[in-house]
């Protein structure tokens, strides 16, 4: 969908030929771009948990996540090709056989997706605000977006969505509420013993209130 409305904005990089080349030859069973892709299901084999985290960033949450859980299957989504080749370095130091990174935009990867009811747990942390009036429109968490998110969702699955930002926070109340979705939603400002990713770590530290919302499937 040459026309659709992009989610985020890509940003030239002086690093950006060295990461080309670290992806160009990453193993095609653990990296996948969205031109490849075809379907979920074509990346594991039966995992006791399947998690997905869309927007991965610099992937420290996701690798974290992958060692502390070798029997689950962990599958990021990120457009950043600097997240990407640093992450996928990391799985190679770390021989980890539980990730798959994908490189693309979640919505065109969605629409050529056809499975249905996959996943235990998808996160997206922080997604970009937009916070401009006239940007709004590029939001990622629509409508549409999410009826498509949720119909991944096995039965007892969930998503996770966490922003710090109050606006963003509100559209979302409003979009679940119209959706009828069930969830719970909680806030804080104070550190916490979990591992976070670094973009939490940051909004904690300049005592920025973090909003989190648990969407229950609805299968």
């Amino acid at each position: 969908m040459k026309n659709s409305i992009k989610s985020y904005s890509k940003a030239r990089s002086r690093f950006s030929i060295k990461n080309k080349k670290i992806l160009s030859s990453a193993d095609e069973n653990i990296f996948f771009r969205e031109d490849n892709f075809r379907d979920f299901k074509n990346l594991f084999d039966n995992p006791s948990k399947l998690n997905l985290e869309i927007g991965f960033g610099d992937g420290k949450y996701l690798v974290r996540q992958a060692l502390s859980n070798p029997k689950e299957v962990f599958i990021g989504i990120e457009v950043f090709e600097s997240g990407l080749a640093n992450t996928y370095k990391r799985i190679l130091e770390l021989e980890l056989f539980n990730i798959r990174l994908i490189q693309g935009d979640i919505k065109e990867i969605l629409l050529k997706n056809k499975s249905q009811n996959l996943f235990d747990l998808i996160s997206i942390f922080f997604p970009d605000p937009w916070p401009k009036s006239k940007h709004k429109k590029r939001r990622l968490l629509k409508s549409n977006f999410l009826i498509n998110l949720e119909s991944l969702l096995k039965k007892q699955g969930q998503i996770i969505i966490k922003t710090d930002w109050q606006d963003y926070a509100e559209e979302i109340t409003d979009t679940l509420d119209n959706l009828n979705f069930k969830y719970t939603q909680s806030s804080r400002r104070s550190d916490t013993k979990e591992f976070i990713t670094k973009y939490e770590e940051i909004a904690l530290k300049a005592k920025r209130e973090i909003i989190k919302f648990e969407i229950h499937s609805i299968n």
